[in-house]
C-alpha cells in the first residue's frame, strides 16, 4: 500500500511540474513588459518635457531677437545720436527738438505684448524720453518707473557706470505707471561713451512665467531660465532665497537631482540664439505615479495568479494522471511489485497495448485495401514531383501501392478535357468527374498494358506510358500510333474535346519528373488548334515571352498616375492595351505575366501616392493576382485601378494647392506690418524654398509676392492718410517700412503722387 501511494505521489509530481513551470515562464514575461512599460513612461515623459521646453525657447528667442532688432534701429536712429551730445535741452531750438524726438518714438506695445514700456535715457543731459513722455532722471524714478530693491543712484549706476550690449537684467519686482510690474529689463548703449545713452526695454516678466506655466510643474516641481553666467532671468516654483538666484547643476538634457529631499527628473535645453538654458523638474514621484500604481497592481495580480496558477497545475496535473493511476490500479499485481518505477509501469501498459495492435492486424489489412487508390494516387503524385532519389525507394514505394511499372522506357501525357475554365463550380465540378471517369474506363479496356490512368484534378489527366523497346525513337514511334487512335476512340465515343501534351522520354522512374514537366510546359505554351491536338515537347520552339510594356512607359504611367492626369493616363492605357492586343497575339502565360507587370506597377503608385486611401488598389492587386481570374479580366480591373487612383491624386492635389494659397495669403495679410516679412519667411511659413513659393504664389494668384505685399501695404497706408492725423513717418513705420524714403518712393511709384500730396488733395475735396 504504501509503494502504490509513493508511486501516484511521483506520477503526479511529473504531470505538475510542467504546469508550475508555464506558469511561472508567462509571469516572467508579464513582469517583464511591466518593467519596460514603466521606462518608457519615463522616457516619454521626459522627451514630452523637452519638447515643449523647445518650444518655449523658441518662441521666446523670436521675441528677444524682436527686441534686440527694435533697440538696434532706435540705436541707429540720427536724432537720438545728434541728441545725446545736448548738455542743456532747454536752450534755444532744444525743448523743439526733444519734443520732436518724442513725437518719432514708435509705440511698440501696440504689437508686442511682451513689452511693458521702453524709454531712452541720455547720460550726458540726464532727459528720459519714452512713447509720449518726458522727463528728467528723478521725475522719471519717482514719477514713472520705480525698482523695489534699488536706490536711485544704484539705479543710475546700472545704467550708465557700463557699457551695456544686449544686457538683461533677471526678473525684479518694479511699480511703473503706479502699477505693480515684474519685469526683465534688456539695455542697449548707444552714441560715444561718457555722453551716450541706454535704450532700456521693459520685457513683462509675467508674459514669461506664463510661458513656463504651459510645462507640468505643479506638485513641488519648478522651471527656470538661466543666462550664460548661471544668473536666473526667469522662474516658477523655485524659492529665491533657498538658491541665491542661481541656476541649479544639471546634466546634459535629461538628468536627475534631489532637491529639498526629493528625486526629481530633470530636462534642460540650450539656446543657439543666446546660450541660455532652458530647466523643467518635477517630482519623480508624481511622474511615476501612475507607473507605481501599475506595479502594485501588477505585483498583486502576479501574487494572485500563482496562487490560483498553482491551484488549477495541481488540478490538471491530478486530472492528467488519472488515467495513468487506474492502468497501475488495473494492472495485475504481480507484474507490478517487481517493477516499483512508474515509468516502467507506463512502458509495460504500451507494450500491452502493442499486442492489441498485433492482434488486430488482419481487420487493419481490410482497411488497407480500402485505402490502396489513395495510396497509389499519393505514389504517382511524389514520382511526378521528383520525390524518389533510388530505384529502392520507387520500388518499395511500388510494392505497397501493389503496381507494377516494369518497362525500359517511359513518357507522360497529360489530357484536357477543352470547354472547362476556371472558377469551376460544383455543377462542373461533377460534370467533369463523369467524363473523366469514362475516359479512365475507355482506356483501361482498350489498352491491356503499358498506361497508368492519373488523375491531376480539375479538368486534367495524366497518362504513364511504358514500353519494353531499347531504343527510344521506336518507343516514340509507337507510343505516337497508340495515342492517335487513343485520341479518335475517346472523342467519337466520350464526346470530350481532348488535347493532349506529350512530354520526353526517360529510362528510369526516378526521372520521370523531368517528362511530366516537360508535358505540363507543353499544355501551358504550345499554341493549341483542333487541327493538331497532340503536341510533343520535340515539336514545340520555345520562344521568349514578349510583351509590350518598357521601362520608360512603367515610368511615364507612374509619373502621371502620381500627377492626377487622368486624360493622358487614359491614353497611355490604351496605348498598351493596343499594343497587347492588336499588334501581339499573346498566350495564357505571357499575358498572365503582363498582368503581373501591372500588378507591381499599380503598387508603385501606391507607394509614391501620400495621403491617400489606396485599401481599394491593393485589393485589386490581390484579386488580380489569383490564378482563378483570367488575364484579360485582371488586366481590365487593373486599368480602371490605375484611373481610380490617378482621381484620387488629382483631387487631393487641389485641396492641397487651395489650402496653401489661403494660408499664404492669410500669413500675408496678418503680418504685412512687419518691416522683415519677406519670400524668406513666407517660405518657412510654408516649409519649403523661396524659389518654390515665388513660383507658386504667382501661378495661384497672377501677381508677384512683392506686388501683393506693396499693394495691400499701399492700401492700409492710404486709408491711414484719409482717416487718422498720424505723421507720414509713422504711418510708414505701421505699414511695415523702416524707411520713410522707401515709403515715399514706393506710395509715388503706386498712386503716382507722394503721400503728403494725396493726403492734401483729398481733404481739400
Amino acid at each position: 500500500m504504501k509503494d502504490t501511494s509513493g508511486r501516484q505521489a511521483s506520477l503526479l509530481i511529473r504531470f505538475f511540474v510542467p504546469y508550475a513551470l508555464i506558469l511561472l515562464c508567462s509571469l516572467f514575461v508579464g513582469w517583464f513588459a511591466y518593467h519596460k512599460t514603466s521606462e518608457l513612461v519615463e522616457s516619454e515623459t521626459m522627451k514630452s518635457s523637452s519638447a515643449v521646453l523647445g518650444q518655449i525657447r523658441e518662441a521666446l528667442d523670436r521675441r528677444l531677437a524682436e527686441i534686440e532688432t527694435i533697440a538696434r534701429q532706435m540705436s541707429s536712429e540720427p536724432k537720438l545720436q545728434s541728441f545725446q551730445f545736448e548738455k542743456d535741452p532747454f536752450r534755444g531750438k532744444n525743448p523743439y527738438t526733444l519734443w520732436d524726438l518724442e513725437k518719432s518714438l514708435f509705440d511698440y506695445r501696440m504689437f508686442n505684448h511682451f513689452i511693458v514700456d521702453y524709454y531712452v535715457a541720455f547720460k550726458n543731459n540726464g532727459m528720459f524720453i519714452s512713447p509720449r513722455k518726458i522727463y528728467t532722471m528723478e521725475q522719471f524714478y519717482d514719477l514713472q518707473l520705480h525698482y523695489d530693491d534699488l536706490t536711485l543712484e544704484e539705479w543710475r549706476s546700472n545704467l550708465f557706470d557700463t557699457y551695456h550690449y544686449k544686457t538683461y537684467m533677471p526678473g525684479t519686482s518694479v511699480e511703473y505707471e503706479g502699477k505693480p510690474y515684474s519685469v526683465v529689463s534688456f539695455m542697449q548703449s548707444f552714441g560715444v561713451k561718457g555722453s551716450g545713452g541706454v535704450i532700456t526695454v521693459l520685457i513683462n516678466n509675467q508674459q514669461i512665467q506664463e510661458m513656463l506655466r504651459n510645462i507640468d510643474s505643479e506638485q513641488g516641481g519648478f522651471a527656470y531660465i538661466a543666462d550664460q553666467k548661471g544668473n536666473l532671468i526667469s522662474h516658477i516654483g523655485l524659492d529665491e532665497e533657498s538658491i541665491d538666484l542661481k541656476a541649479l547643476p544639471t546634466k546634459g538634457d535629461f538628468s536627475q537631482l534631489t532637491w529639498k529631499g526629493k528625486e526629481m527628473l530633470v530636462t534642460e535645453t540650450t539656446s543657439a540664439y543666446n546660450g541660455w538654458t532652458y530647466v523643467s523638474a518635477q517630482p519623480k514621484a508624481v511622474v511615476l505615479e501612475k507607473a507605481y500604481y501599475i506595479k502594485q497592481l501588477t505585483f498583486t495580480v502576479f501574487l494572485l495568479a500563482l496562487i490560483l496558477g498553482l491551484a488549477v497545475a495541481a488540478y490538471f496535473a491530478y486530472r492528467s494522471s488519472r488515467p495513468m493511476l487506474k492502468l497501475l490500479q488495473i494492472l495485475p499485481v504481480n507484474k507490478v511489485e517487481d517493477k516499483p518505477l512508474v515509468i516502467r509501469n507506463t512502458v509495460e501498459y504500451i507494450r500491452n497495448s502493442v499486442s492489441e495492435l498485433i492482434e488486430n492486424h488482419d481487420a487493419l489489412k481490410g482497411r488497407l485495401e480500402e485505402q490502396l487508390p489513395q495510396m497509389r494516387n499519393v505514389f504517382v503524385d511524389r514520382l511526378f514531383e521528383g520525390g524518389y532519389t533510388s530505384m529502392r525507394d520507387v520500388e518499395a514505394a511500388m510494392e505497397h501501392s501493389r503496381l507494377e511499372l516494369k518497362g525500359l522506357q517511359y513518357t507522360v501525357v497529360i489530357l484536357r478535357l477543352r470547354g472547362y475554365h476556371a472558377p469551376y463550380n460544383e455543377e462542373i465540378l461533377t460534370e467533369m468527374d463523369i467524363v473523366k471517369l469514362r475516359i479512365r474506363d475507355r482506356i483501361e479496356e482498350s489498352s491491356a498494358q503499358g498506361v497508368l490512368v492519373h488523375d491531376l484534378g480539375e479538368n486534367l489527366l495524366a497518362l504513364l506510358l511504358y514500353g519494353e523497346e531499347d531504343e527510344t525513337d521506336e518507343f516514340v514511334a509507337k507510343t505516337g500510333i497508340q495515342l492517335q487512335e487513343m485520341h479518335e476512340v475517346l472523342t467519337l465515343e466520350t464526346g470530350a474535346g481532348l488535347y493532349m501534351a506529350v512530354g520526353g522520354c526517360q529510362t528510369r522512374l526516378t526521372e520521370l519528373y523531368r517528362s511530366f514537366g516537360e508535358a505540363k510546359f507543353v499544355l501551358q505554351h504550345a499554341r493549341w488548334s483542333e487541327n493538331k491536338p497532340i503536341l510533343y515537347h520535340s515539336d514545340v520552339e520555345l520562344t521568349a515571352p514578349s510583351y509590350f510594356y518598357p521601362s520608360d512607359v512603367e515610368l511615364r504611367l507612374v509619373q502621371l498616375v502620381k500627377s492626377g492626369n487622368q486624360t493622358e493616363t487614359r491614353e497611355l492605357l490604351q496605348q498598351i492595351l493596343k499594343e497587347n492586343g492588336e499588334e501581339r497575339q499573346l498566350t495564357l502565360v505571357v499575358e498572365r505575366l503582363l498582368a503581373h507587370e501591372l500588378c507591381g506597377t499599380l503598387l508603385k503608385s501606391c507607394e509614391q501616392t501620400a495621403g491617400a486611401d489606396t485599401t481599394d488598389e491593393v485589393e485589386t492587386v490581390l484579386r488580380a493576382a489569383d490564378s482563378k481570374i483570367s488575364p484579360a479580366e485582371a488586366i481590365e480591373m487593373l486599368c480602371g485601378s490605375f484611373l481610380s487612383l490617378c482621381r484620387k491624386n488629382e483631387e487631393r492635389k487641389r485641396s492641397h494647392n487651395d489650402d496653401l494659397t489661403n494660408r499664404l495669403i492669410r500669413y500675408i495679410d496678418d503680418h504685412f506690418a512687419e518691416s522683415d516679412l519677406c519670400l524668406t519667411v513666407l517660405a518657412r511659413e510654408a516649409r519649403t524654398s523661396e524659389a518654390y513659393v515665388s513660383y507658386f504664389f504667382k501661378e495661384q494668384t497672377g501677381l508677384n509676392f512683392s506686388d501683393y505685399l506693396e499693394d495691400i501695404r499701399m492700401r492700409e497706408a492710404k486709408r491711414l492718410l484719409l482717416m487718422s492725423g498720424q505723421p507720414v513717418s509713422e504711418i510708414a513705420a505701421t505699414v511695415g517700412y523702416l524707411s520713410l524714403n522707401t515709403f515715399s518712393r514706393a506710395f509715388k511709384r503706386a498712386n503716382g503722387i507722394s503721400a503728403t500730396e494725396y493726403r492734401r488733395n483729398h481733404a481739400a475735396g
